[in-house]
């Protein structure tokens, strides 16, 4: 009987996890499952970095540098209103340290290799590197527009106003395009990960279905 690969098994156990998740949440069939979030968030996160080829000391000042400005901006987001509008965190992105999720910065570094990752595969010849991260800011910028009402209905975070501020997805194209410009910049997307364009398509799925589930 043949094995089957390393690789394999990384796609299937993600898969699982956010089928779980969207059934679980999407259907309400879980009591309580939304505030594993922060867990999955990192789960994804480990698994992006293990399949991540070259782990040169550019990659991990890209992660660091990610996280650090992913994290502050979301604080100064949080205390001040700054950049994206005032909002604050709910339960279901515990834990946080003033206001601001552990895990937050993390999303930002999901997001952004992501897109960022499988676009530069598709258009780096093509383009030139500011306009790559300018597309890949735009892109993850809409996938924000989707992960809003979702993230709303499950106590996420929450808005100060009615409606979610023209500033968030100002603010979100802004700090996009600067972590992914840092991204192409320093290389990152001359490695190898086959896990990357899985991660993206098992998130997109996640927040469809919960929007269509939850949402609309």
């Amino acid at each position: 009987m043949e094995k089957i690969n390393p690789k394999t098994i990384s796609i299937l156990v993600l898969a699982i996890l956010y089928l779980v998740g969207a059934l679980g949440i999407g259907l309400q069939l879980f009591s309580g499952i939304e505030g594993l979030t922060s867990l999955h968030l990192f789960i994804s996160f480990v698994f992006l970095v293990y399949w991540h080829e070259k782990k040169h000391i550019k990659f991990w000042l890209w992660i660091i540098t990610a996280y650090v400005i992913g994290s502050l901006v979301e604080y100064l987001g949080v205390q001040y209103g700054f950049l994206f509008g005032s909002y604050e965190y709910g339960p279901n992105m515990e834990p946080t340290v003033l206001g601001t999720p552990v895990i937050i910065g993390i999303n930002w570094i999901l997001v952004s290799y992501c897109f960022t990752f499988v676009l530069a595969k598709w258009l780096f010849n093509k383009v030139k590197m500011v306009a790559l991260a300018i597309i890949s800011a735009v892109f993850m910028t809409a996938f924000d527009v989707l992960i809003e009402p979702v993230a709303i209905a499950l106590d996420f975070w929450s808005w100060a106003g009615v409606s979610v501020p023209w500033t968030n997805y100002t603010g979100w194209l802004v700090v996009s395009f600067v972590i992914n410009y840092l991204f192409l910049r320093l290389n990152i997307h001359q490695s190898k990960n086959p896990l990357a364009i899985w991660i993206l398509i098992f998130q997109l799925f996640f927040f469809i279905f919960v929007y269509l589930t939850r949402v609309s």
